[in-house]
């Protein structure tokens, strides 16, 4: 990687910190996800949620793609991926 390419993709990895946070605030995500996690929990009678299940309802919630929801995740220390 040359000096430009690296010097892009600091900019590029800022933007995308700055959008994932924009998109998917922490506070949000932690208080919709113990709701989503509740929820599940009483419906199907189990003490826990399948991770990956967690990712897919917590991006469709944030209309955003499962890989930036466990991108995000895995940011803010939620889930072992």
């Amino acid at each position: 990687m040359n000096r430009t390419e690296s010097y892009w993709n600091s900019y590029e990895s800022e933007a995308n910190r700055f959008a994932a946070e924009m998109l998917m605030p922490q506070q949000m995500i932690e208080s919709l996800g113990r709701e989503v996690i509740d929820s599940y929990k009483a419906e199907h009678k189990v003490e826990k949620m399948p991770i990956t299940r967690f990712v897919d309802v917590m991006a469709v919630k944030f209309r955003v793609s499962r890989p930036a929801m466990e991108f995000r995740l895995k940011n803010v220390g939620i889930g072992r991926f």
